[in-house]
């Protein structure tokens, strides 16, 4: 069989194609999934779809409309993640679910040390967290800055409820586990292994994927932390062609918020109280040795099975 010119897809279509194919198609299916959310929500609440739709944005912080904005959050990752890069990989390959890499052999080895780059880039992640809030902007950025972030953690109470063990695993499973597997298809199996495919250049693709990655979370002062998460899992993905195991990882690392939302709870903090808190420090700074170091030793253990022309 002839091979495909370089950057093509098995089915002759480019990988910077399916790039941008993709990017529109996770902009549709966040509508389609919008649209398909709302009649769900008012038919579980008994509530019209217009006063839903009126009402959006005071039901989000409202407890009893708890479940609903769960149930809306789901079908936004479904539909304006997971969907569209199956169905942007099943134009480009013939074998879409491996082209994503959710078809992938993991070692023991692989796994530990995915889980100890993780709990390292954790330590970064705070500390960069820290090290944006401390920076030094003018007082209008800062006021819209403070703004967006208290609207960001409106929006993220109105997801959670640490009131039992039963509802801090429901937190998990819509809070890590939906957004961890939904979130690494599009950005790492489908936005970072495209780009890669097409260009070549495995830094380029790793860097630009984790800024639009942080980019769509809206959160200025996280803004750093999701960039140094995105390119942590970037590499994961990149050097093994796993999708688990950067789905692994980004699990742990949402997983590991919520149980520490919990546990402040559990101590008397209301959920704005601990959405809104930004102490920290800056010796998270001294993992990044630690994780060159891990990854070393993980790219040993993971032959790169990513490469710019190999249509699966």
């Amino acid at each position: 069989m002839e091979k495909e010119p370089a950057g093509n897809s098995e089915k002759g279509v480019s990988y910077m194609a399916g790039f941008f194919m993709l990017v529109a198609f996770g902009v549709g299916g966040t509508v389609i999934g919008g649209i398909l959310a709302i009649p769900v929500a008012a038919a579980m609440s008994g509530q019209s779809i217009t006063y839903i739709t009126e009402n959006l944005r005071q039901l989000m912080a409202d407890p009893a409309f708890l479940r609903e904005m769960q149930v809306m959050q789901t079908f936004s990752a479904v539909f304006g993640f997971l969907l569209p890069v199956l169905f942007t990989a099943s134009r480009l390959s013939y074998k879409p679910v491996a082209l994503t890499g959710f078809k992938s052999i993991i070692t023991a080895r692989r796994l530990m040390l995915t889980i100890l780059i993780i709990a390292a880039g954790l330590a970064l992640s705070g500390a960069l967290g820290y090290f944006t809030y401390k920076l030094p902007f003018p007082v209008n950025w800062r006021i819209m800055f403070d703004r967006m972030e208290n609207e960001y953690a409106q929006a993220a109470s109105g997801l959670i409820n640490l009131n039992s063990v039963p509802e801090l695993l429901l937190s998990i499973v819509v809070l890590a586990l939906v957004p961890a597997v939904c979130e690494e298809a599009f950005f790492r199996g489908g936005l970072q292994n495209y780009m890669y495919r097409g260009t070549g250049k495995l830094w380029v693709s790793v860097i630009v994927v984790s800024i639009i990655f942080s980019a769509v979370h809206f959160s200025v002062y996280g803004f750093l932390s999701r960039v140094a998460l995105g390119i942590v899992l970037g590499l994961l993905y990149q050097y093994s062609g796993s999708l688990w195991l950067s789905i692994l990882a980004h699990f742990i690392n949402n997983a590991a918020a919520v149980l520490v939302m919990y546990v402040q709870k559990a101590n008397g903090k209301s959920m704005q109280e601990i959405l809104n808190d930004k102490d920290g420090s800056y010796l998270g700074f001294i993992a990044v040795p630690v994780i060159v170091y891990l990854f070393m030793q993980y790219k040993r253990s993971a032959h790169p099975s990513l490469k710019p022309a190999d249509g699966i």
